[in-house]
């Protein structure tokens, strides 16, 4: 059995208690869709959105950003969000910023950063595998919300 497959059965033995449950430990990033939403899409879920305000310029990531990391020497943007997220390899800032990311962004704004075009939740999925964060708090909702496979 390869990766995908020992998460879903893990997935499916989860489900059969509670259908309702998901697994704590993040699924494989191929168990996610790469999609982005469109901009339709982003119409109907937030009609007032800046079109400005998405992608690298994600409000949700800005206003998460701003506020978990007031400590930090210098704060990191929307758009170094954006690069972690699609690092290879990511460097220690990148992998703090993933982790303040996955552990204290509330679902409603992991889940808005998608709809802004932030990342696709197989990205997310990779990022967090990336740094190591594959276990956090989170990452059971994000396999809820992302429909993991």
């Amino acid at each position: 059995m390869n990766r995908l497959q020992n998460w879903q059965a893990t997935r499916r033995k989860v489900k059969r208690l509670d259908r309702d449950a998901e697994p704590e430990v993040l699924g494989p990033p191929a168990a996610f869709d790469d999609r982005r939403p469109d901009e339709a899409f982003r119409n109907r879920w937030h009609p007032r959105h800046n079109p400005a305000q998405i992608g690298a310029a994600s409000r949700a990531v800005r206003g998460r950003l701003a506020s978990s990391c007031n400590g930090w020497a210098r704060k990191p943007t929307s758009e170094e969000f954006y690069e972690a997220i699609r690092a290879t390899t990511p460097t220690r800032r990148q992998v703090a910023i993933i982790h303040t990311w996955i552990r204290e962004g509330e679902r409603e704004e992991l889940l808005e950063a998608w709809a802004e075009g932030a990342y696709s939740w197989r990205e997310l999925a990779r990022a967090i595998h990336r740094a190591g964060l594959e276990r956090a708090p989170r990452c059971r909702d994000i396999n809820g919300m992302a429909g993991a496979t």
